[in-house]
């Protein structure tokens, strides 16, 4: 009979996030890599609990490990000292385990898999327990566990994470370090706020302090482990190599491609003896956090994504040679981005990141159900911090008059220049609107038509179209990229489409002024009319 344990974490980004201080993050983010890293946490449970030489396992990273055994009470024992370990390595982390058992191994994986879903329901009592007279932390407010010289009341969690902000022997930012790069981890920014010139400042444009949270995830890793299952199917070793080997690739090919990223545009962009311009927060599997300075924002997540794409193609190759059919010839992602101040509330935003990224990865998924392209969603936050992507379109986003609905963004681009629409004409269209003889007047007044389109509205639009009549090249690239990302315009000669009758009207305007207004760099020349 096989056994199997797994063990997962959730909400992975509210812990990471639940301080808001870059140190904390930045602590945080080391002791959940340690937590599976060779050398860290689990091996010496494994060691205490005495089944090193009895456990076998498929998937060790990101915080989550998948492990096999002949030995049901070594499966146990390492149950019961993991639990106990982890909540006091890394109080307050919320995670699931399942255990199960199978006359192979892929049985005992899919029963303790159906054991791990069910527990993630189960909710664990935070410690040390706050009695009604406890004090409470100011940016946690959880139950204080200490007076901080420095800090004030904090929990046991921050005093955690504090311990592992000391970053000199981090191993995690490794991973996003090019290695011919020699960086080390006071290269890295430590603090968003204020502080003196060893405090590891962000490297923020002068006074503007705007900052994106990137949150990416691989598309369709999901029905590519149903095929390596299918392709180990009666075999318990094959089994675990196949899951171990394909593990291991998307960890690589992640890496990888944050490294590239890294060298292609933060070192770059780099001032100086200053820190880069990004934070790397978490990288598990294919599960990748940044923050990086918002000029830079879309010029890394193409990297990264040109880099994710092209590393796998490569990887999946061995898969193949090992005898395994039906991979995909490569591996994408899906990415959300959040932009936003650097004081605004980040356990918020990577709440709202996470959701731009479904929706993303949902979209793409209509273009080829199979191996979806690569693609992104962003927002700008401009008001108040709002968690959920389907309010703030609804709120923020559309507006209706006569029954009909209009909405100032498309939602998700590609990064393939021939899918519809491209980033890169979004790019292009915020190019041109950014120009310095268009900054000056024209988009100003093209700005206010956003959100108002009634008769006021369509007047105003037909006299700006008047007044670009002296840029005639200028408003036919207009047009074009308009038509390019949208379609055709139709409505009342206002810039908004639709492919449908009973679709909203939607519009890239809204899209193209929100990276103007998070300081995008307009590294991409507006595209000339083809015709």
């Amino acid at each position: 009979m096989k056994h199997a344990l797994l063990f997962e974490l959730d909400s992975i980004q509210q812990y990471l996030f639940a301080s808001g201080r870059l140190r904390d993050v930045a602590g945080a983010s080391e002791m959940l890599d340690q937590l599976t890293v060779e050398g860290g946490l689990l091996d010496a449970v494994c060691k205490q609990a005495g089944v090193s030489g009895a456990v076998e396992f498929s998937r060790r990273a990101g915080g989550a490990f998948y492990a096999f055994s002949e030995d049901e009470d070594a499966l146990k024992r390492l149950r019961d000292l993991w639990t106990l370990g982890v909540q006091q390595f890394a109080p307050g982390l919320a995670f699931s385990l399942g255990m199960g058992q199978g006359a192979e191994n892929a049985n005992a994986f899919t029963n303790a898999r159906q054991a791990l879903m069910a527990d993630g329901s189960r909710l664990r009592p935070r410690l040390p327990v706050a009695a009604p007279v406890t004090e409470r932390t100011r940016r946690t407010g959880q139950a204080a566990e200490e007076n901080d010289r420095k800090d004030g009341l904090i929990d046991v969690a921050s005093k955690r994470r504090k311990q592992f902000a000391n970053l000199a022997k981090a191993g995690f930012l490794e991973r996003y370090a090019p290695e011919e790069a020699d960086l080390s981890w006071r290269d890295w920014p430590r603090n968003l706020e204020a502080g003196d010139e060893d405090a590891g400042d962000f490297p923020f444009l002068g006074d503007d302090r705007t900052v994106a949270l990137i949150h990416a995830d691989g598309n369709g890793l999901g029905q590519l482990l149903i095929r390596i299952k299918e392709a180990a199917e009666g075999d318990s070793e094959k089994f675990i190599d196949y899951f171990k080997r394909f593990s291991e690739l998307v960890e690589r090919v992640t890496q990888a491609a944050a490294k590239t990223a890294t060298r292609e545009v933060l070192l770059p962009a780099r001032q100086g003896s200053e820190c880069l311009a990004a934070r790397p927060i978490l990288l598990g599997g294919d599960d990748v956090t940044v923050l990086v300075r918002a000029d830079l924002a879309l010029h890394y997540c193409r990297v990264f994504a040109d880099a994710f794409e092209s590393a796998s193609r490569e990887e999946l190759a061995t898969l193949a040679e090992a005898g395994i059919s039906g991979l995909p010839e490569r591996l994408t992602l899906g990415f959300g981005v959040v932009y936003l101040r650097a004081s605004q509330p980040f356990y918020l935003a990577v709440q709202l990141a996470e959701g731009l990224m479904g929706h993303a990865k949902k979209t793409a998924k209509r273009i080829d159900d199979k191996n979806p392209p690569a693609s992104l969603a962003f927002y700008r936050i401009t008001s108040s911090l709002v968690d959920d992507y389907d309010q703030i379109i609804d709120r923020a986003m559309t507006h209706r008059r006569d029954d009909e609905t209009f909405i100032d963004t498309l939602g998700t681009y590609y990064f393939d220049e021939t899918l519809t629409p491209a980033l890169s004409d979004l790019e292009a269209l915020a190019a041109l609107l950014g120009a310095d003889d268009m900054a000056r007047g024209p988009t100003r007044q093209l700005m206010t038509l956003i959100g108002h389109p009634g008769i006021e509205a369509e007047q105003r639009y037909r006299r700006w179209r008047q007044l670009m009549d002296e840029k005639k090249t200028a408003l036919k690239q207009f047009d074009a990229l308009l038509a390019r990302l949208a379609g055709d315009i139709q409505h009342n000669g206002l810039p908004y489409a639709r492919q449908k009758d009973d679709e909203p009207w939607r519009t890239p305007l809204g899209d193209a002024l929100a990276l103007l207004g998070a300081g995008h760099q307009l590294e991409t020349a507006a595209k000339e009319d083809a015709a």
